[in-house]
């Protein structure tokens, strides 16, 4: 299968981090970072840059997220299948946004992760072929995606890591397809389907500056879907200790071809949120 041009771009992201990583601990001695520290806690107590922390506590950070999601692939239902093809800029998608967060636990190296998202998206003129005029394609979906993981690499002074992450991920979607009249008469159709895949990745992150920062994540894994990738990479801002702000781009692929049911789609787009720290 080969993976679309926005895909490869934010895993030459993902790559370019964990050489800059790399380069990081392997130039700069480790007791540059604790004076750094040292030196910013001193002079200003409500700084954004990185803090140590009892690392025997748990710590919590909470994030909701507005993702603008466009879809790209092919759905069915039955016999009936059509082609989708809905970006941010094109006038034939209708976004309904639901609830979006993400929570992590950390104590030490050690990971808890869970992801939820529901979401309400439609397109209308998609391509269903010559018997029809035109059709609408409204899918509803809940994805919940829990995972552990473990940092492989940790600096707190400055803020940067790389751990690696596994769960699942699961899936319950609601696919509404109506087939406009052409040649042959109107149909619709109407079915929901959940799955649970396993998934397996890395996520990351890089302090550029005092108050700037990259994160980002990779994943790939199947089982009850035949294939699931998800790639996101965005850039952040430390309002504060213990809130930040962050913009990226986010791409969602899924293969599900089962008893009729089709959703080979790769949801992609935008994503705003804030982190809350506590």
């Amino acid at each position: 299968m080969m993976i679309p041009t926005r895909c490869l771009t934010i895993l030459t992201l993902v790559l370019a981090f964990i050489s800059i990583v790399n380069a990081q601990s392997t130039t700069e001695p480790s007791h540059k970072y604790v004076a750094k520290a040292i030196e910013t806690t001193s002079s200003d107590t409500s700084s954004s840059a990185p803090q140590t922390v009892d690392p025997d506590k748990w710590q919590f950070r909470l994030s909701p997220y507005l993702w603008i999601a466009g879809i790209s692939g092919r759905a069915g239902l039955g016999n009936l299948t059509v082609d989708v093809e809905s970006g941010l800029t094109d006038d034939n998608v209708n976004l309904n946004f639901g609830f979006m967060a993400t929570f992590e636990a950390r104590k030490k190296r050690f990971i808890i992760l869970t992801d939820l998202q529901y979401s309400n998206l439609g397109t209308d003129r998609p391509t269903p072929g010559p018997l029809f005029s035109n059709a609408t394609a409204d899918f509803k979906t809940f994805i919940f995606d829990p995972e552990v993981g473990y940092r492989i690499y940790d600096n707190p002074e400055r803020g940067d890591f790389l751990g690696v992450v596994g769960g699942i991920r699961y899936w319950h979607l609601k696919a509404d397809l109506t087939f406009n009249p052409g040649l042959l008469s109107a149909v619709s159709a109407s079915d929901s389907r959940a799955w649970v895949d396993g998934v397996g990745g890395v996520r990351g992150g890089v302090r550029l500056t005092k108050r700037m920062f990259f994160t980002g994540k990779a994943d790939l894994g199947g089982g009850g879907s035949q294939f699931t990738y998800q790639l996101f990479g965005g850039v952040g801002f430390q309002l504060t200790r213990h809130f930040s702000l962050t913009g990226g781009y986010r791409d969602l692929k899924v293969d599900y071809d089962k008893d009729g049911f089709l959703f080979d789609v790769a949801l992609h787009g935008p994503v705003f949120g804030m982190g809350i720290k506590f």
